[in-house]
């Protein structure tokens, strides 16, 4: 090669080679400085209240998977033996800061309350509920129910299903003994005789027949009962830490989209929180509505709850609230528009 030949390629290539430099350069004080220029996600703290039931689905699984962490939260998750407890126990002493719920026990916060906000349901099924049963007292089909004494948990959904039940039945309430328990000392309640039947649901259903064996006949009610399960949280923390509010209903908008499409996993993680048996979830689960929303028809089920406290004197007060007031469909309707039906 000559001296101008020589000549030529490296005055070709110096710009080549300056703008290669440059570039490395560059790249080396992004690697350098980029941990100190990205500005820290701070993980926001969070106590949430659950009843350990199928209705808690998409709680377990937001958990489970991590979806409350990708959402920059921190939550700590207390258990209660129900919802209503949770909401009690929880929400109303201050221990926690959202719960998930049944519409009944809300129905009959309503009356006395309004330091809390409905921020969407997570849940509704109309066979989640079921009457377990002695066979040995002569109980083989629904009618033989009257004249037997039968427990649930008072002004819980599980109490609004036995009404219905009942109702469907043909057997008035005045033809039975009617007793009110906690959830979890039902089954052991049946098993020693001290009732004739009770009103619950998954996992004291299966706690009940692990007991008493073929002594245990359970009864269901397709179609009789919608149950929904409310998202609940402190008007304060809507009102002071509303980040929280919608990173909450992010992470179980993706649990959601989790169980569409793995719903076999979904069902391992549920039966596993619960500790109930995997083949009963796998049969129960794909029958669940897990679905964030907000619908119009929440505040028709509160309304007509209300009616049936007030008729039943389960109640002092004769007037059905207005429920509206308590609803916050806003953080909802931020993320995402098309589950929001209902406006205030």
């Amino acid at each position: 090669m000559t001296i101008k030949q020589r000549l030529f390629c490296s005055c070709s290539l110096r710009p080549i080679l300056l703008i290669l430099g440059a570039g490395l350069l560059l790249v080396s004080f992004y690697i350098a400085f980029w941990r100190d220029d990205q500005p820290v996600v701070q993980r926001e703290p969070v106590t949430f209240g659950i009843a350990l039931q199928p209705s808690s689905a998409l709680v377990l699984i937001a958990k489970d998977k991590g979806f409350f962490s990708k959402n920059g939260l921190d939550v700590t998750i207390h258990t209660y033996p129900s919802g209503k407890r949770a909401m009690h126990e929880g929400l109303f002493a201050r221990n926690v800061e959202l719960i998930s719920v049944t519409a009944v026990p809300v129905t009959f916060a309503g009356f006395k309350r309004d330091d809390f906000r409905i921020v969407a349901s997570l849940f509704s099924a109309n066979n989640i509920n079921r009457i377990v049963a002695r066979h040995d007292r002569g109980i083989t089909q629904r009618e033989d129910l009257r004249g037997k004494h039968i427990a649930t948990q008072q002004a819980s959904a599980v109490h609004f299903f036995l009404h219905l039940f009942l109702l469907d039945s043909n057997i008035s309430e005045q033809d039975v003994q009617l007793s009110y328990m906690k959830a979890e000392l039902l089954p052991q309640a049946l098993q020693d005789g001290s009732i004739d039947a009770f009103s619950m649901r998954e996992p004291y259903i299966s706690r009940a027949k692990d007991l008493l064996g073929d002594n245990a006949i359970v009864f269901s009610a397709p179609g009789v009962y919608e149950q929904v399960e409310l998202l609940l949280a402190s008007a304060k923390l809507v009102k002071q830490r509303p980040i929280v509010v919608q990173r909450i209903l992010q992470s179980l908008l993706d649990a959601e989209a989790y169980v569409s499409s793995r719903l076999g996993e979904a069902s391992i993680i549920v039966a596993s929180n619960l500790n109930a048996p995997e083949a009963e979830i796998r049969k129960i689960l794909p029958g669940l509505n897990l679905r964030v929303s907000m619908e119009q028809e929440l505040l028709l089920l509160l309304e007509e709850q209300a009616r049936w406290a007030i008729k039943q004197s389960l109640i002092e007060e004769q007037e059905v609230p207005d429920y509206l007031g308590v609803f916050h469909p806003e953080s909802l309707m931020k993320l995402r528009r098309d589950k929001v039906t209902l406006f205030r």
